[in-house]
């Protein structure tokens, strides 16, 4: 050992030490059988930090102080510990609705289960010909309700509306948990109904709209001056009610057409006779109604001015039958049965893009567009040009729902569970959580302020947090 050195640092004086040595610009000292650490920039290290060793290729490694905070890819919970943002976990359940196959049983003879709808905060879980009406917070059982088979509930100002037995108008108090049966001249044709603003918009067996005031438990108006008969659920759409009717200008033909009614009183609006016989998926959005005109094998989009009736313009002709139609940010994404996607600007009717082996609807997030295809692999395209942002992602086993984003993360459900990737990346972010989905294909998992909620294989309701 050496004779000792009085003055290393500035921030070192010392009669006792015995050695030193300089490794990669820090004097390591040895004080009683101790090593004290010294930094030139920063003087001692704390007893608590470890010395970083020497990197072979001359780097710095001096160790970097964690941040006070927690880092990006944590989430503090309960009891201060703190897990991976982005890892799902259960929310609540599972809550069992209705009679659970035993072994040996055949599952197709029992009603079906249908996937949860979100309605004014309550989910409503159809089970045959009964709706089971659950608290999407904790997912409490509120009541068992007798509808019809056939029906699809709505829900505006704390009522939920439904067809229920001998296709009377029946309506249910989210809040009370009284349940009305209307007059039985209101009968609804199919189960065409939905609601907005605290009123019902129902359609009889004549093809007459009818509105219903939910709180008051009366009729508002009947539909007068439209020379058709509406055969879709009208929508109510910026002080306007919308549906595609049927119009008999001749005693032997008939003609598909879009009709428009003020929402205040039922009088019509206007009415377009189309050009060729319509599919019964349209939508309605930014005072536009987009419909699709089918010639077999072939059909085209049609947007129509809400205000006047007029055309806007009409698109190229596509081949193939129309699955569903989606109209987010300026764009209109109509999908075949085919399984072909077609992009289209909603300000001229242009073909932006198109793309083939497509299994489900698009979902649009932040410029991109997610897609599941054919190979059950993830994809994540760019809106304005239909390239792929990141290469697709292939899956482990058959994904069965359509992708939904948050908070930076896509998940898909599939037959593995509920995977979670990046959406800028589409790398994985955290194993696949288990679950299963209901076989009975009946409606979509609800994704509600962050919280996933579906029925399982099980026949049981869950809801599962996305981080």
């Amino acid at each position: 050992m050496g004779s000792p050195e009085k003055s290393l640092h500035p921030a070192v004086v010392s009669n006792q030490v015995t050695g030193h040595a300089i490794v990669n610009g820090h004097v390591f000292q040895a004080q009683n059988l101790s090593v004290t650490v010294v930094s030139p920039a920063s003087g001692p290290i704390t007893p608590t930090e470890k010395p970083a060793p020497p990197h072979p290729k001359g780097r710095d490694t001096t160790p970097v102080p964690p941040s006070p905070k927690a880092g990006r890819g944590s989430r503090k919970v309960a009891g201060g510990k703190r897990r991976r943002a982005h890892l799902p976990t259960r929310a609540w359940g599972p809550v069992p609705i209705g009679v659970r196959p035993g072994p040996g049983k055949d599952r197709s003879k029992l009603a079906k289960v249908r996937q949860p709808l979100n309605l004014n905060g309550s989910l409503v879980v159809g089970e045959g010909c009964r709706l089971h009406v659950l608290d999407a917070h904790d997912g409490s059982r509120r009541s068992l309700i007798m509808a019809a088979d056939d029906s699809r509930p709505h829900a505006d100002s704390g009522q939920l509306c439904f067809q229920g037995l001998n296709r009377q108008v029946n309506t249910y108090d989210l809040r009370t948990g009284k349940q009305h049966r209307w007059n039985p001249g209101f009968r609804l044709h199919e189960g065409m109904t939905s609601t907005s603003g605290g009123t019902a918009f129902t359609v009889g067996p004549d093809g007459i709209v009818t509105a219903l005031d939910l709180l008051r438990r009366q009729r508002r108006w009947a539909m007068t001056e439209v020379a058709c008969r509406m055969v879709s659920t009208p929508r109510a759409a910026e002080g306007h009610v919308i549906g595609l009717g049927s119009m008999k200008p001749g005693a032997d033909r008939s003609v598909d057409c879009v009709a428009a009614l003020h929402e205040e009183d039922g009088t019509g609006r206007w009415l377009h006779p189309t050009d060729a016989p319509l599919s019964e998926v349209w939508s309605a959005s930014d005072r536009t109604v987009y419909v699709i005109e089918v010639v077999s094998p072939r059909m085209r989009l049609v947007a129509i001015n809400m205000s006047t009736g007029a055309d806007r313009w009409k698109s190229e002709w596509f081949e193939g039958a129309p699955a569903d139609l989606t109209v987010a940010g300026g764009t209109a994404f109509l999908r075949t049965t085919e399984h072909q996607l077609h992009v289209v600007d909603t300000g001229d009717g242009r073909t932006r893009w198109s793309t083939v082996d497509i299994t489900f609807s698009p979902t649009v997030a932040d410029g991109r567009v997610f897609l599941v295809d054919n190979a059950s692999r993830i994809a994540a395209v760019d809106l304005a040009t239909g390239h792929d942002v990141w290469p697709r992602r292939p899956s482990k086993g058959t994904l069965l729902t359509t992708p939904f984003v948050k908070d930076g993360a896509v998940y898909t459900i599939g037959h593995i569970g509920l995977m979670t990737r990046d959406a800028a990346t589409g790398r994985a972010l955290a194993p696949p959580y288990p679950m299963s989905l209901s076989p009975d294909n009946h409606g979509m998992p609800v994704l509600l302020d962050g919280v996933l909620c579906f029925t399982n294989a099980r026949r049981e309701v869950e809801a599962v947090f996305l981080g």
